[in-house]
């Protein structure tokens, strides 16, 4: 069954120093096991929360800025329309450029720790 979920709707941030998270779906939002997509801010040049991908494979466009992913010991650039594609296990974190990071996440439920 098609399921619009409106700005009203999305009420659940994650916020830390230049960084903030909105979830845009997810289980509680719809009421049933779903993906989850969540939409990520940085200010120009914050580093976002240490993330541990869990038991499934993620998806992450960037919609505009640039940055970079640290995955493990890498640094992956990122910049507008690129797209990250993480491995459950995998370890990451964001640091945006000086022009900030925007990035939508989607995953399916109990992907994160």
């Amino acid at each position: 069954m098609p399921t619009i979920i409106s700005s009203d709707d999305r009420q659940r941030y994650q916020e830390g120093e230049g960084w903030r998270i909105v979830t845009i779906a997810d289980a509680e939002a719809i009421g049933a096991p779903v993906m989850v997509a969540r939409h990520w801010f940085f200010e120009p040049e914050a580093l976002g929360p240490l993330n541990t991908h869990g038991d499934s494979e993620q998806l992450l466009f960037v919609i505009k800025g640039s940055g970079q992913a640290l995955v493990g010991a890498e640094r992956l650039p990122l910049e507008a329309e690129s797209m990250l594609w993480l491995e459950p296990g995998d370890d990451y974190q964001f640091q945006a450029g000086l022009d900030g990071l925007e990035i939508l996440q989607g995953y399916t439920s109990g992907a994160i720790k």
